[in-house]
């Protein structure tokens, strides 16, 4: 039994966490049995969520685990890729998770009307004398730093919109009419897509990005279904068997 340690589900995503959708996602793609549970990144030498322990052994960063699990089931959902595929998916994920990412960071953290609905999350696995406090003057200033420092945060408003926009379309454009990104089967890129796409859409808060996805009906259609397929039926969270 696998145990995935991330933050809980929220706004009927399978976790706060893009990264940690990411895997209890691929966990689901490639049926194993797995159970979820809280972690606190603070004990772990990465400092950050998620993180598995698969019989004793410890292994955190999303990428790093879907490569362990990978070398451990002999790749079932990219065993058929070509190098054009493979070259493909390797851009599609670099784009949502290095750049995109930072766009949904900033509706939900930055952004006011995003942050309401995070600070709400937040507070209730915080203690609740102190956990306004920790959300407003660590969380929410850590990250934004992060955000600052990466680069995407030194930017207005509308163009850090602007940039999340064009991820959006590009990813449609490619996605074309196909059930999944690569084709008629899905494979790994596609956790990493609806970690993020699905995050977006799914989340409450309105916002540019939402509205443009709106218009993407190829890209609501594909984020829909990866979610109904891998959660419509078991709700994230708990034990899966």
């Amino acid at each position: 039994m696998i145990t995935l340690y991330q933050p809980p589900p929220a706004w009927g995503l399978p976790s706060l966490s893009p990264f940690c959708t990411k895997v209890e996602t691929y966990l689901r793609m490639v049926d194993l049995p797995y159970r979820t549970r809280g972690g606190d990144p603070r004990k772990h030498p990465k400092g950050k969520l998620p993180w598995i322990d698969d019989d004793g052994r410890t292994i955190s960063d999303s990428s790093d685990i879907l490569d362990h699990l990978n070398a451990r089931l002999g790749d079932p959902l990219d065993g058929a890729l070509d190098h054009s595929q493979r070259a493909l998916a390797h851009l599609a994920r670099r784009t949502v998770e290095e750049h995109l990412y930072w766009c949904l960071v900033y509706a939900r953290w930055v952004d006011p009307g995003g942050f309401s609905f995070t600070r709400e999350a937040f507070e209730k696995l915080l203690p609740p004398v102190i956990g306004k406090l920790l959300v407003h003057q660590v969380i929410r200033k850590k990250i934004v730093g992060a955000l600052h420092g990466q680069g995407l945060g030194r930017h207005a408003r509308a163009d850090i919109y602007r940039r999340g926009c064009e991820d959006l379309t590009a990813i449609a454009v490619l996605l074309g009419e196909q059930p999944y990104f690569l084709g008629p089967n899905p494979t790994s890129i596609d956790a990493s897509l609806y970690a993020l796409t699905g995050g977006i859409w799914l989340h409450p808060a309105d916002n540019p990005m939402k509205q443009h996805m709106a218009a993407l009906p190829n890209l609501v259609a594909y984020s829909e279904r990866m979610h109904n397929r891998y959660f419509g039926e078991r709700p994230p969270g708990g034990t899966v068997p």
